[in-house]
């Protein structure tokens, strides 16, 4: 298996987007044409903020499935965005072949829809739960407390009725 890690040869793990073919004598991951333009329109979407769901969505009405032939969901679809095996960078274990595998995203459009997950996951639910009629985020405080180490701060309110008997 090191060896075929070194030299960026299938170890067995299918990546959407990607075939096998033997090239001297050895499988190597190919670009899988039926498959590599769906890749290719996800990263596109999630760069320009579509919402992961809707891309979801889209791909299931399409008849898509994963490669272990599920249905797509969000957890999947966040996984693919963060692969790095869509830029070409062959990974197995400690080992890591830049270039190891052909590159189906270029690496502007793979940085935009990382820029989103970190900018999604600093905002929270002010981008989950939207903004008020008045443009105004609902929660005031969501995405803009940051203890010393750039930690966000989650503050818990809870709301008290208080009732008096007669």
């Amino acid at each position: 298996m090191d060896f075929n890690a070194e030299h960026a040869n299938f170890n067995g793990h299918k990546v959407f987007g990607f075939k096998t073919e033997k090239v001297d004598k050895k499988r190597k991951y190919v670009i899988d044409p039926d498959t590599a333009p769906f890749v290719q329109l996800m990263f596109t979407k999630y760069a320009e903020g579509e919402p992961m769901q809707s891309i979801c969505d889209e791909f299931n009405e399409a008849g898509l499935r994963t490669s272990r032939g599920n249905p797509f969901g969000v957890k999947t679809m966040h996984r693919m965005l963060k692969n790095r095996a869509y830029i070409g960078e062959y990974r197995h274990g400690e080992f890591v072949v830049p270039g190891g595998m052909p590159a189906l995203v270029d690496k502007e459009t793979f940085d935009r829809a990382q820029k989103r997950f970190a900018e999604n996951k600093r905002k929270g639910s002010q981008r989950a739960r939207g903004m008020d009629e008045d443009g105004a985020p609902r929660y005031w405080l969501t995405g803009k407390l940051y203890c010393g180490h750039g930690a966000t701060v989650s503050l818990l309110l809870i709301q008290v009725t208080l009732y008096a008997f007669e």
